[in-house]
């Protein structure tokens, strides 16, 4: 019996020794958690005391980048993973499309259509004639603004794209796209200088970033350049 009872005191001591082990180190990560949470508060806490209202926008701006950005850098699948999709169906997914390439704005979701005549029309019939066509669009979040004039007598376009404030907000991406969307569109403005908008072929399903250079989809040529803070997208029926 002293055997078996020397046995089981040394069990319990050695459960005594894991668990206190156990406590310790929860208790010390807790604390370290503890400590790195109150350095970050005392951060934001800093930018905010010596901010005046003028400034609040451009400290908020900072705070994020520093505090939030320099952890997902590295990672777009975090940007997806850790926000709830509340997306009603995809922005995207739709029938009937008018335009073949079309400029998205991110925050909004909203489509502007680039190509000159919309689908189903007959190119042939606007030769004898002049027509033009205005569209205008704005991303309210970035200030970004779209302004699209189209001579469809001539089959040619200019579209001018202003960046505003350049803002993506990952939020409103989730109440308008689905995931796998946004997964490629933030693979396409990666490390490109326009973020908030892209341009959708929506046959091949492809996005493609605002950038300068030429590129075709469909029928049609774009050519972007820019200029002081502006892009200009000249279009141009090849058919």
């Amino acid at each position: 019996m002293s055997r078996i009872w020397k046995k089981i005191m040394i069990s319990i001591l050695t459960i005594i020794v894991f668990l206190a082990a156990i406590t310790f180190s929860n208790y010390r990560a807790n604390r370290e958690s503890a400590e790195s949470l109150a350095q970050v508060m005392d951060a934001v806490n800093t930018y905010l005391a010596t901010a005046t209202e003028d400034e609040y926008e451009e400290i908020a701006e900072t705070i994020r980048h520093d505090l939030v950005y320099s952890q997902y850098n590295e990672d777009i699948e975090n940007l997806i993973r850790y926000i709830p999709n509340t997306a009603d169906g995809c922005c995207l997914e739709r029938d009937g499309y008018l335009s073949r390439a079309n400029l998205v704005f991110l925050n909004t979701g909203e489509m502007y259509g680039l190509d000159v005549f919309e689908t189903g029309d007959l190119p042939e019939s606007e030769e004898e004639g002049y027509s033009v066509q205005l569209t205008c669009g704005y991303d309210e979040i970035s200030e970004a603004s779209i302004h699209i004039t189209k001579e469809r007598g001539a089959g040619t376009g200019t579209a001018d794209f202003n960046r505003g404030r350049g803002i993506t907000s990952v939020h409103k991406m989730k109440e308008k796209f689905c995931d796998d969307c946004i997964r490629k569109i933030l693979d396409t403005v990666e490390n490109e200088a326009v973020g908030e908008a892209v341009i959708y072929d929506t046959v091949e399903k492809k996005f493609y970033p605002v950038t300068e250079g030429t590129m075709r989809i469909g029928d049609y040529e774009f050519q972007t350049g820019y200029e002081q803070g502006n892009y200009e997208i000249q279009i141009e029926y090849t058919r």
